[in-house]
């Protein structure tokens, strides 16, 4: 299996912490200022002339770019490449989003950035005035995940699997009914897992596809949709009710939409369905299999999409819910029993459970602040659990969020549905 360079991007390096430096171009003097290390813009301190050449640093992020065009003081310049939808980060928040593409070095202001409004007084009512706090909380495992993922429960052996995407990445498992777990650290990045029968995992890595044996430890590779596109890994996925595997990919130190969503079915083979991705999250179906829902965590929405189960197609696409006025973004994401959708709001430390047209039922507030994704399991598929995440959080915000990186446990009233394995074609000898 192929192993991926998982450096950041020349963009944004992670140097020791450097002074913050006036940029020249010729004679003249010009300066400005990156306010948060996560932000994607940089406030111009002075008029800065077209093509001067700019290095801002925050911390030990460092980014150097070239203007394309003056920026008058006081306004802001993308110090990235920005794909259009992009909600983009000023003081670590943020401010709105991109309208259209926008390159490395440009103005960013009305023409092309939209401020981030209040599209529903219902979601506003609901976040804000009938937000509730689940009775009781109860943690499973002991692994404290830099970026917990892709809980799934397999009922057959009474276990709940999940990952640890990256820093310490790790497939992580734990028996409910005795508490005993274990863990396979891996050597790459890993973005989720599905059930493939027996004691197999498919699993969604930096490096592609492969089929995981619990019992030996033992990777296999199936194939890697991106070989050419060492920047990106495969993220979040999950299997439709025929058993099709549906992924997305991502490039997390990229401000593109340079990830895709594949479809892998039984014959192994892989569809590339739909390109244009930040960050493919969530991807869970309406109780009749007509409705696929897809989040896009950093452009801040949940899409729905009509499906095709017989052909496994996707047909039109819409917002089912936009949450560009709140905080954090929707992530991981599953379906209960009675067709509502619940989606983990990373950064926004709470689930939202979604009626079937797209209103906020419930805001279930959580004591983390980056909940990452859920999935119901246990007797009668009455628990839910909910990875969570540390990375990024700060020293005093850990000390904050003890339970922070812990699957949580909880019961929210309703019952859940089980998860589908993958479903591979039988090999005839």
């Amino acid at each position: 299996m192929r192993t991926r360079n998982m450096s950041q991007s020349a963009s944004a390096t992670t140097a020791s912490p450097l002074p913050q430096r006036a940029a020249t171009n010729g004679d003249a003097r010009v300066d400005a200022r990156l306010l948060r290390a996560v932000d994607d813009v940089a406030t111009a301190l002075a008029d800065l002339p077209a093509d001067a050449l700019v290095r801002v640093t925050n911390g030990a992020v460092t980014r150097e770019l070239r203007l394309h065009e003056p920026i008058p003081a006081g306004h802001k310049f993308a110090v990235r490449a920005l794909a259009a939808g992009l909600r983009i980060r000023k003081y670590g928040e943020f401010i709105g989003r991109t309208t259209c593409e926008v390159e490395a070095g440009a103005w960013v202001h009305v023409h092309n950035l939209q401020t981030s409004s209040r599209h529903s007084a219902q979601h506003e009512q609901a976040w804000y005035e009938h937000a509730e706090t689940p009775a009781a909380i109860r943690t499973l495992g002991q692994p404290r995940c830099s970026v917990g993922e892709s809980p799934v429960f397999d009922a057959a052996t009474n276990r709940l699997y999940w990952v640890d995407v990256r820093d310490t990445p790790a497939i992580h498992m734990v028996a409910l009914d005795t508490g005993q777990g274990h863990s396979w650290p891996l050597q790459e990045d890993i973005g989720s897992l599905v059930l493939a029968g027996g004691h197999r995992l498919l699993v969604a890595l930096r490096s592609g596809f492969a089929f995981f044996d619990c019992a030996s430890g033992a990777l296999t590779p199936i194939f890697d949709p991106e070989s050419t596109m060492p920047q990106t890994r495969l993220n979040d996925g999950k299997c439709d009710a025929r058993g099709r595997l549906w992924c997305g990919s991502m490039n997390p130190e990229s401000g593109l939409a340079e990830g895709s969503l594949y479809m892998v079915d039984g014959d192994l083979r892989c569809t590339r369905v739909l390109p244009d991705w930040l960050t493919p999250n969530g991807m869970t179906w309406s109780l009749d299999n007509a409705t696929m829902f897809i989040a896009d965590t950093r452009r801040g929405c949940i899409d729905a999409f009509d499906f095709d189960l017989a052909r496994g197609t996707l047909g039109e696409r819409r917002t089912f819910a936009d949450l560009g006025a709140f905080p954090g973004g929707p992530d991981g994401a599953t379906t209960d029993a009675e067709g509502y959708l619940w989606s983990a709001q990373f950064d926004g430390g709470c689930l939202i459970r979604y009626a079937p047209d797209g209103r906020m039922d419930r805001v279930l507030r959580l004591p983390v602040s980056r909940p990452a994704s859920c999935a119901f399991g246990g007797p009668g598929y009455r628990q839910l659990f909910v990875t969570t995440a540390t990375r990024g959080l700060s020293a005093a915000q850990l000390h904050a969020e003890p339970l922070a990186g812990r699957v949580l446990v909880l019961d929210v009233g309703v019952a859940g549905l089980p998860p589908v394995a993958f479903a591979q074609a039988k090999v005839e000898a």
